[in-house]
């Protein structure tokens, strides 16, 4: 039974209710009643109209329920008469299902949700074009020399920050602690700064870190230090080896601090 046409329902539910109250009326005037009273005591014989209204779409509700369950119930015995065609449409629903939930998940984290750092709709990742195509891809790394003159250029405008593509770094064993490859970058100092990201645990970079001569400094992920460090507060301060060189550790980023570079690849 549909259900989406109530109006007409209902005007025919009004219709069918005042033809029996006429034919109640006459047969109490066939009785010898005079009108108004015929009128009364056929009121009286019939009841209550918005009673009677009530109880009848109730009636429509549950005639809908009853067929949407004889629907779901015919459904069921068909697919179970054929199980091979059964299986393969689930197989084919939930191959849809998840390429769908992927695809929105993957739109709402690139193009939906904001950057998780300051200003977001203000950042720009800026490239080297290579014009000639002679590289696979046209879009390249900037050289530090293009970008200490772009930086010195643009310094009225806008800040720039520089970090370089993601590699694997060797973790030196100590502390008992087993060696282990981990993902990491170089940056200039202001990279955090810009991205408006502060450690939680320890400081930033700064430009005395910058310096050609100064001590090999790093600021690790709140996973790594959880890890591997077991989110020891007395961090700040340790050595890490990396490629068997020796860094101070300044800080522990906070753990909701995500950055993916051009290249791929987490910060650890």
């Amino acid at each position: 039974m549909k259900w989406w046409p109530m109006g007409k329902k209902d005007a025919d539910l009004e219709r069918e209710l005042r033809s029996d109250l006429d034919l109640e009326e006459a047969e109490q005037m066939e009785r010898g009643l005079p009108p108004e009273e015929a009128r009364y005591a056929a009121r009286r014989a019939f009841g209550n109209p918005t009673l009677i209204r009530d109880q009848t779409r109730a009636v429509w509700a549950w005639n809908w329920l009853e067929s949407l369950a004889r629907d779901l119930r015919y459904g069921l015995r068909t697919l179970g008469r054929t199980p091979g065609f059964t299986f393969i449409a689930i197989v084919v629903m939930a191959l849809g299902i998840g390429a769908n939930v992927a695809l929105f998940t993957v739109v709402h984290s690139v193009l939906l949700k904001p950057l998780p750092y300051r200003d977001p709709g203000r950042l720009a990742l800026i490239y080297e074009a290579d014009s000639d195509q002679r590289h696979a891809s046209p879009w390249l790394p900037v050289d530090a020399g293009s970008f200490w003159e772009w930086q010195r250029s643009a310094q009225s405008l806008a800040q720039m920050a520089m970090v370089s593509p993601f590699q694997g770094y060797n973790v030196s064993a100590e502390g008992g602690r087993l060696p282990e490859v981990v993902e990491a970058a170089w940056c200039t100092d202001n990279f955090f700064s810009l991205l408006g990201v502060q450690p939680m645990l320890g400081r930033a970079f700064t430009a005395d870190d910058d310096n050609p001569g100064a001590a090999a400094t790093a600021i690790i992920t709140a996973d790594f230090w959880k890890r591997r460090y077991a989110s020891d507060p007395a961090i700040l301060g340790k050595t890490i080896w990396l490629d068997a060189k020796p860094y101070t550790i300044i800080g522990v980023l906070p753990a909701t601090f995500v950055y993916s570079g051009a290249f791929g690849g987490n910060a650890d």
